[in-house]
């Protein structure tokens, strides 16, 4: 099935529209304020026994949902998956595979329709209950999986932590948690306990829960919960050591979830992931004036870690000559952090250049100046115009990287 072409007016409409009538999307408290909104769809979803699989962790719940679609579809399975933020474009957040092998995005005119009726079925049935810009649309995607026929399986990537977010409705068939590090600290907490407790709430009793956590007090704890709650626990860190990086970890979690979800396979493992595609943001490729550019989301201390990992180990694969980052927003001293993560590993002469881009979420431009003035070493320029400098860039190889928002105003502009 022929993707739908990317369309910058229909996506500027669906936004205005988004943010005029729920605003930006913020973190929105009151989990209970939309228990009605979605209990329909709980029921419906365990009438028909679609498999309900919920995805948390701090990094790599997007490259494992996906992954986990990619793994349905080789089988035949027909799945709903939601994601978010998106990148390049809003239809990201649905995708769709059937049985007939086929993985698909909504469409625009799809889309539109299906929002329309969602804001018809606040208004009209649930007394125009407050709703977010993230609720409103997990609430478009309830209604687009509902309409799928014999839907085998429900994929839900957490937004946000997991104890308050909407997928949070739904009674998991299995969950996971891909791993555990510090972001949305004003949120989730700064502590390692704070955090896992946010996003362990999306357990179950007597559900699977899968994990691949290194720390051993992270191990300690979670040990602590399953047991208090009677949760399934299944940590896969001992299977997982013959993967060699973060990207391979997040297909092997995705691996056990499928395993779990087709009751067993023939397939091999390494079978399985050489039928999968790549996806957005995550070492995606694209070309652009004879340059290859390679995206890559790293968006926190621990993402750029894993990030400078996997390149470690696949140098032969991309080395890239120039090295275009920028940041939402987040702690300066987590900024400086990453910095130099990156000035240490970018040392034998590549181009590291920090920017920043027009987005509500971005960092200032004068934080990340002044961030990069504290820790250059000769080796980190800044450039506020960061279109230019990839115009006229002599490189070859680039690498965007840094936040998904950055990584995608990069692709509309060379979309543009």
């Amino acid at each position: 099935m022929k993707q739908e072409a990317f369309n910058f007016d229909r996506e500027q409409e669906i936004m205005d529209f988004l943010q005029q009538k729920f605003g930006p999307e913020v973190f929105s408290p009151g989990f209970e304020r939309t228990r009605d909104v979605y209990s329909p769809f709980k029921e419906h979803f365990k009438k028909n026994q679609t498999k309900i699989i919920i995805i948390a962790g701090t990094n790599g719940k997007g490259q494992t949902a996906h992954t986990l679609g990619s793994f349905l579809r080789l089988e035949q399975k027909s799945f709903a998956l939601w994601t978010s933020p998106h990148i390049l474009s809003i239809r990201e957040r649905f995708t769709f595979g059937s049985s007939g092998n086929v993985t698909y995005e909504v469409t625009y005119n799809e889309l539109s329709a299906t929002m329309k009726e969602a804001e018809l079925m606040i208004e009209k049935d649930l007394q125009r209950v407050r709703i977010s810009f993230y609720e409103f649309l997990f609430l478009v995607f309830l209604i687009l999986a509902k309409k799928q026929k014999n839907l085998d399986c429900l994929i839900l990537e957490v937004g946000l932590g997991g104890r308050l977010d909407a997928v949070n409705h739904f009674d998991a068939d299995c969950t996971c948690i891909t791993s555990i590090s510090r972001d949305h600290q004003g949120i989730l907490g700064s502590r390692y306990d704070q955090i896992l407790a946010e996003k362990i709430a999306v357990t179950r009793k007597n559900v699977p829960l899968y994990t691949n956590f290194k720390l051993q007090y992270l191990q300690e704890k979670t040990k602590e919960y399953i047991e208090k709650n009677n949760v399934i626990w299944r940590p896969i860190k001992s299977e997982s050591e013959k993967v060699r990086h973060y990207f391979e970890e997040n297909q092997f979690m995705a691996w056990e979830l499928f395993k779990f979800v087709i009751n067993g396979t023939q397939r091999s493992f390494s079978e399985a992931i050489s039928n999968i595609p790549t996806y957005k943001g995550r070492r995606e490729i694209m070309t652009f004036q004879g340059k290859s550019l390679i995206f890559i989301g790293a968006h926190n201390t621990d993402g750029i870690r894993k990030m400078i990992q996997h390149l470690d180990m696949e140098s032969e694969l991309f080395s890239p000559e120039k090295v275009l980052v920028s940041f939402s927003q987040r702690p300066e001293g987590e900024v400086e952090v990453m910095l130099k993560s990156l000035v240490e590993y970018f040392n034998n002469g590549e181009d590291l250049v920090l920017t920043s881009f027009n987005h509500p979420k971005a960092m200032m431009e004068v934080t990340l100046r002044n961030a990069s003035l504290k820790i250059n070493k000769g080796m980190l320029n800044f450039v506020s115009d960061w279109k230019a400098e990839l115009k006229n860039s002599k490189s070859n190889t680039v690498l965007i990287c840094g936040s998904y928002y950055f990584i995608g105003e990069v692709q509309r502009f060379i979309l543009s």
